[in-house]
């Protein structure tokens, strides 16, 4: 291999947007580590991961959504919901399968409510998933009187493991979102279906007139978000062992600001399942090293809301560069014809 190969190879590894949250995340868990040594515990690392996968099964939909030019608000809440319906159910006696099947049915009946406000009643999605967000928040207060609901660890054991179970240092719910990491992953970059998801998002006018549906795309695509929602409620839901009306709120904000700082644009059309993966760690990590760190839960917030701010004026430099560049390639091509 000659030297010019060698480092055009280095420039691509350099100027990847996963290379520099690497450099950031080793920045933060070194910056952590010496504030104090304990963070790097095994008792720590798996409490990150134990933190990571609500707001990463979260991500996995978000990034969809957000590849595929569209974007929901309700998500944290459906999760809110998913979990407490799944209390009642059981609650009620039902067997907490087939049970936690039904629920996710009834994400993907919620995602199908919001693509129609989208694509039938032409509602702007942020506005009218925000609307969701609320009437679901309002049904969780009511179902639950306020109240945590707890979920009994002896009538239901193999529910509560699903939560709680440990893979070595990885919990099992932290596993099942990376394997669903991977598994979008692969359908975003080898499959026909993940094509279309980012040429919708990148320019829906032009993928209509090149034949794809968009508007299955978008239903599909919010459907999938919110099952993904009930599922990362349910498993919260088990790893607490009940339910509560303040569990997963906030969390799909988490998941927007993960995604973004991963790569994927705002307005749609680029990204991977792999810088989103990174800026989950990187967000947990960060997040609970402000707690190992002994700062104060009210700078906590502060800090989260500087992290999104940050993300989104990354999306905005990095969407103009794209932008630039695509210019500067079609004046080029025009140059040589």
């Amino acid at each position: 291999m000659n030297n010019n190969s060698e480092k055009g190879i280095f420039r691509k590894i350099v100027g990847a947007k996963e290379f520099t949250l690497i450099i950031a995340l080793a920045l933060s868990i070194t910056v952590f580590w010496l504030i104090n040594k304990n963070y790097l515990s095994t008792n720590n690392i798996r409490n990150i991961f134990n933190s990571a996968f609500v707001m990463g099964i979260l991500a996995v939909g978000t990034a969809c959504l957000l590849i595929g030019g569209k974007i929901d608000l309700s998500s944290g809440n459906t999760g809110m919901l998913a979990g407490i319906m799944l209390s009642l159910l059981l609650k009620a006696g039902y067997p907490w399968v087939p049970s936690f099947f039904l629920i996710l049915l009834f994400g993907v009946a919620t995602g199908l409510m919001n693509a129609f406000f989208v694509n039938g009643l032409k509602f702007a999605p942020f506005i009218s998933t925000l609307a969701v967000s609320a009437v679901y928040n309002g049904f969780a207060l009511i179902l639950t009187k306020a109240q945590n609901m707890p979920i009994s660890t002896a009538d239901y054991p193999g529910f509560i493991k699903l939560g709680t179970l440990n893979l070595g240092i990885f919990p099992l719910p932290f596993s099942i979102m990376v394997v669903l990491l991977a598994i979008y992953g692969v359908i975003l970059y080898f499959t026909g279906f993940g094509r279309r998801i980012y040429m919708t998002g990148g320019n829906a006018n032009a993928a209509r007139l090149a034949g794809i549906n968009t508007r299955r795309i978008t239903t599909i695509l919010f459907a999938n978000n919110s099952a993904l929602a009930c599922l990362a409620g349910m498993l919260f839901a088990s790893r607490m062992n009940m339910a509560s009306p303040t569990s997963v709120t906030g969390s799909d904000l988490d998941a927007i600001t993960a995604v973004i700082l991963g790569g994927v644009a705002f307005t749609g059309g680029t990204g991977g399942m792999f810088g989103v993966f990174i800026g989950i760690i990187l967000l947990t990590s960060f997040q609970n090293g402000l707690v190992v760190g002994g700062l104060d839960s009210y700078y906590q917030v502060v800090a989260k809301g500087v992290l999104l701010i940050a993300a989104l004026i990354l999306d905005y430099y990095r969407e103009n560069a794209r932008l630039k560049s695509l210019k500067t390639g079609e004046t080029a091509k025009e140059e040589r014809s």
